[in-house]
């Protein structure tokens, strides 16, 4: 793999420009050029981004720096091993990690492999993050819901296989060809995935087009549990030597945003603590841009959308697609 700049290192240097003045940040960031130049330009990246008007959503340094970095090509190429598990090609990377098409060799079938880059895994709080994702993934038996193989490590890096979708994400799909039929049968499968995860404790928080796949086969599938967390509820009632403790105490602090802005409810964008009701919001948010191919709430800023999100109400739905019975606008609605 490759040795991109330490993120806890990254951390330490973007929060001590931050506290320099214009002139002398300029000449510290040289500095840091000098000597290397990703780590100065991921540093100069860093504080752009947090100076921008975008900057208001309180995200944890190494956070930014992820998606950032995600820029970078992929560590892994066609041929190499992780494990038992032989890449075939990348299929996708984000702040949380780069996914890997492979072939499981032990069981001779194809998975997505799922692995936090070796600069992540001395942070504490992403790996333990990585982590949850699978615990909250694989504690969940449904049809609709992505299959957790293993997770585990490979030199120094957790990894997490998962069964390998051949298909499109929502997000790829063209909404202006989808048939009502179509929205149906998607929205009716990822009801039923949501419904499965709550009545587990498990809200998903990240519920978007791009966490729902569409195979060839019809089943459409949530992915992503890395922003999973249990319910208030679920951690009162839970024995304290389960496997879901482990998930539990791994909470994200209140007053942190997380999430896709667009698809955010407005307890989300306030950075409150959320309940089932959180991915009931977002997943009225997907239903709304299926039917009108537009989304309800949005804005040339992150800024704008958080304001439209807490303040305004969307477009009637039945103004976008006038055939649209009234009892789906409803429940969207």
């Amino acid at each position: 793999m490759k040795n991109p700049p330490d993120m806890q290192q990254l951390e330490d240097l973007f929060h001590e420009a931050l506290e320099l003045k214009p002139a002398e940040r300029a000449d510290f960031i040289a500095r840091i050029r000098t000597s290397n130049p990703s780590l100065g330009a991921a540093v100069e990246s860093l504080i752009a981004a947090h100076e921008s008007p975008d900057g208001l959503i309180d995200a944890p340094a190494y956070e930014a720096a992820a998606e950032i970095m995600a820029e970078a090509p992929p560590a892994l190429v066609a041929g190499q091993s992780v494990g038992h598990y032989k890449i075939i090609k990348p299929l996708g990377k984000g702040g949380m990690g780069e996914v890997y098409l492979a072939d499981d060799t032990k069981l001779d079938r194809k998975v997505a492999l799922k692995l936090l880059p070796t600069e992540f895994t001395n942070h504490k709080e992403l790996l333990r993050r990585f982590i949850r994702e699978a615990k909250a993934a694989s504690s969940l038996n449904h049809p609709n819901i992505i299959t957790i193989h293993e997770i585990g490590e490979a030199e120094g890096a957790p990894y997490i296989a998962t069964e390998f979708i051949d298909g499109q994400t929502l997000k790829q799909r063209n909404y202006a060809k989808m048939e009502l039929a179509e929205i149906l049968d998607v929205s009716t499968q990822v009801a039923s995935a949501l419904q499965a995860a709550h009545a587990a404790g498990i809200v998903h928080r990240d519920i978007k087009p791009d966490n729902i796949m569409l195979p060839p086969d019809g089943f459409a599938k949530v992915l992503d549990f890395g922003l999973a967390k249990l319910t208030e509820k679920s951690q009162q009632s839970t024995p304290a030597n389960s496997q879901i403790d482990t998930m539990v105490r791994a909470q994200t602090r209140p007053g942190t945003v997380m999430g896709t802005i667009n698809y955010m409810s407005p307890e989300q964008a306030r950075g409150q603590v959320l309940d089932q009701r959180t991915d009931v919001f977002s997943f009225g948010v997907v239903l709304y841009e299926m039917a009108a191919g537009s989304l309800p709430f949005a804005g040339v800023t992150s800024a704008d959308t958080l304001v439209s999100i807490l303040d305004k109400e969307p477009v009637p739905l039945a103004e976008y697609s006038p055939d649209i019975p009234a009892e789906f606008e409803r429940i969207v609605s």
